[in-house]
């Protein structure tokens, strides 16, 4: 029948857009601008984004397989799940491994190097500046005090972060719509059978 023909298009179709919305989220979204000394920090995480939402795409595949209500719902919780211990985790390293500097987030590494402009600027001045002042000293370049690979370091971890938090947020999206597709068709089934 038509009408049957569709309601299983409209689902594919629904779950499709779920997902595209899903890539557009993520790349009309700015990124953070925490990259601001290294150039392929840039790609590379847009590349990051691709693949998650290619990998969220392969779970609407499986949507379209898989039909099963108690594994919609475990997985959408999953993902939820995930998605909050990540973002929390990213927001949380974001903090303790970047600075202000004038409308930026630099990356800062965990080492310092020797004869490093704080140690000068303590001497000269009997304090260190705060927290959020410490790029001004350094004129937004972390390199003149920490070593370049802590900054690689902790900018591949917040990269990692922020691409996990892509893929547990897509896919959380793509589950819990199928989840209410699965729920709204079961229930009208029942209701017709009435």
């Amino acid at each position: 029948m038509l009408v049957d023909r569709f309601k299983d298009v409209w689902k594919e179709f629904t779950l499709l857009s779920t997902w595209i919305a899903s890539v557009a989220g993520a790349f009309i979204i700015p990124l953070p601008s925490w990259y601001a000394a290294d150039e392929n920090t840039s790609f590379l995480m847009k590349f990051g984004v691709f693949i998650a939402t290619a990998l969220a795409g392969f779970l609407i595949l499986y949507s379209l397989k898989n039909k099963t209500i108690r594994i919609w719902m475990r997985l959408s919780l999953q993902f939820l799940l995930a998605f909050v211990v990540v973002y929390t985790t990213y927001h949380f390293f974001r903090e303790a491994k970047t600075l202000p500097y004038v409308s930026h987030d630099i990356v800062i590494g965990d080492e310092l190097i020797e004869n490093n402009p704080f140690d000068a600027f303590e001497v000269s001045h009997g304090f260190l500046p705060e927290r959020k002042e410490r790029m001004l000293v350094l004129l937004g370049d972390p390199e003149k005090a920490w070593t370049k690979d802590s900054i690689t370091s902790n900018r591949v971890q917040l990269m990692i972060l922020l691409f996990l938090c892509y893929l547990f947020c897509a896919g959380f999206i793509i589950s819990f719509c199928n989840l209410i597709i699965l729920y709204k068709e079961k229930y009208k089934i029942k209701i017709e059978k009435k």
